[in-house]
Parts: structure tokens; sequence; C-alpha cells
């Protein structure tokens, strides 16, 4: 199971990783230009489209995106892809994020402190 997937499910109780894919797949299924829940749920398979806490909990992920920046959300009841898909999205995101783990210092290694003590403890027994 993909981790993305999985943390997305986190943000969209009482939804499986299997149905945050089809919702991924249902967005990026979807043209350009602003979009409603209705056109989302449209695309998914019937057993989503049943349920209506399932319903309901697709609203909440779609909130989820707009929170990472997927996602715009220009009126109350309208979204709009930032990316063409998810992954497009997350790919520049992970370059700046390979980036600045690049630039985080470094503790220095300890080995050092190791050597120096051992220099002190060999001049102490050659006196």
């Amino acid at each position: 199971m993909n981790p993305i997937v999985v943390m997305l499910s986190w943000r969209a109780k009482k939804l499986r990783a299997e149905d945050v894919e089809r919702i991924l797949s249902a967005v990026a299924s979807i043209s350009e230009g602003p979009f409603t829940l209705t056109d989302v749920i449209e695309r998914l398979p019937d057993d989503v489209k049943i349920d209506r806490n399932k319903r309901r909990r697709v609203g909440n992920l779609l909130q989820a995106l707009v929170s990472i920046g997927y996602l715009s959300k220009p009126s109350e009841r309208k979204w709009v892809k930032n990316a063409p898909t998810l992954s497009h999205f997350l790919s520049q995101h992970l370059l700046e994020l390979s980036s600045i783990e690049m630039l985080s210092p470094r503790p220095p290694p300890a080995g050092g402190k190791v050597i120096g003590r051992r220099q002190k403890l060999d001049r102490a027994s050659a006196t």
C-alpha cells in the first residue's frame, strides 16, 4: 500500500486506503476547471455512492487535499486542481524537501571525542 494514500486515509476517517485510491483517481480524471463533490461521487463505484457516510468522507478528503495544496476552493461548493494529478503536485514538493534535507546541519561526528580521550590516556601512561 502506498504510504501517501495511507496517510490521507488517516485524514478521512472511515475511508479505507482503497477508497482513497478511488477518490484520487476520480479527481485526476476530472478535466481542467472547477468541479463539485457530485462530479467526484459520480465517478466512484456504487458502494461509495450508496453509503451516505462515505459520501460525506469524500468531502472531508477533498478538504484534506485543499490543506496540503493539491486542490483550491474558489467557492463553498467547488474545487479546482492545482496540478493534473496528486503525483505531479507532490513531485515538485519532494524535490524541495530533498534540497531542505541536504541543507540541514549535520551533527559533528562523535568519533573525534573518543580519539581525543585516548590520546590523553596514552600521554598520561607515557609519563
